[in-house]
């Protein structure tokens, strides 16, 4: 097993619409009704301008090299990379340009080769004649994905690119865990079940949180929650921690026998004195050997300072459109 990993984010991103049909970008409002984050242009010159405002062209960078891997080697620790809680405008970054091919001026393919440096997904709108400049476009790597506009499927086949587009996003702004710390999180069977607790909790945003070795959720309304990843030797470890602290007896007993999963936070494992340690049922992840998981609600989670969730971000932007 590899000894770095990249851990667990995903939060609401932006994406840019531009059509010079107001008619049919009103039609893709409906299927794609968030205003903060889904942007709706019929002008180039203000989509591109947008994009340039909040396109990123370092959500990718590497920290494992330059600068930024110096910087972990003085200081030692557990993740590498920038900790993307606290990067208010997140939510603004473009993460994703849908552009229609048939334009007047310049026509799709011309916008997006103007704004190509922008690191996000770009998806091209084609009618049925357009689709051979669509396919060299493609391959040319100038676009990611391509739809026909008559294609009865496409608003599923675009909600769905679109969805992928914000994944990968947000998987270049994650901690990278070293040392082997976090390794539970980043099999993608738990990544599976992560996904399927976001979709049934609905649960807009999560962030792997090394300090604790959790992934913080969150609703859109804020409400916070903990998901736990245990492998067997997280178990050990924890186990380990109790004995070591001089814990009751019978709660690392409940721990080796896998029938609970005590939620620590904010702290990673047992100290004693601890006021409030909330107590989940262990779930047994398929196809693995002795890794569960968990997920509780979690009152009173403190943030960072600066930290900012997407409920404190939604707020915000009411307010000074308000």
């Amino acid at each position: 097993m590899s000894s770095i990993v990249r851990q667990p984010v995903f939060y609401p991103v932006s994406v840019v619409f531009l059509d010079d049909s107001a008619d049919f970008l009103h039609a893709l409002r409906g299927f794609f009704p968030n205003a903060h984050t889904h942007h709706f242009f019929t002008s180039q010159p203000e989509a591109r301008a947008f994009i340039e405002a909040h396109g990123t062209s370092d959500a990718g960078h590497s920290p494992m090299s330059g600068a930024a891997w110096s910087e972990f080697e003085k200081r030692g620790g557990n993740a590498l990379g920038q900790d993307v809680m606290a990067d208010a405008s997140r939510f603004a970054d473009v993460a994703a340009i849908v552009v229609d091919y048939d334009m007047p001026g310049q026509d799709g393919l011309e916008f997006l080769d103007s704004v190509k440096d922008a690191n996000c997904t770009r998806i091209l709108l084609t009618g049925t004649a357009d689709e051979s400049h669509a396919v060299d476009a493609f391959n040319a790597g100038l676009i990611h994905f391509y739809l026909k506009k008559s294609d009865p499927g496409m608003t599923r086949k675009l909600a769905q690119a679109l969805g992928n587009a914000q994944r990968k996003f947000c998987a270049g702004r994650g901690h990278i865990g070293v040392h082997g710390v976090g390794a539970a999180y980043a099999d993608q069977r738990t990544a599976e079940v992560l996904d399927e607790l976001a979709q049934r909790e609905r649960i807009v945003e999560y962030y792997w949180r090394p300090e604790q070795n959790a992934v913080l959720t969150f609703d859109a309304a804020g409400n916070a929650g903990v998901f736990l990843a245990w492998d067997a030797h997280d178990w050990a470890a924890q186990c380990d921690v109790v004995t070591d602290e001089g814990g009751p007896a019978a709660l690392r007993d409940e721990m080796e026998g896998r029938r609970i999963m005590p939620v620590f936070w904010p702290n990673e494992a047992y100290r004693p004195g601890m006021e409030r340690v909330e107590f989940a049922v262990p779930q047994p992840v398929a196809g693995t050997q002795d890794r569960y998981v968990s997920w509780t609600r979690v009152d009173g989670i403190e943030l960072g300072v600066g930290f900012v969730t997407y409920a404190m971000w939604l707020r915000a932007q009411l307010n000074v459109k308000g």
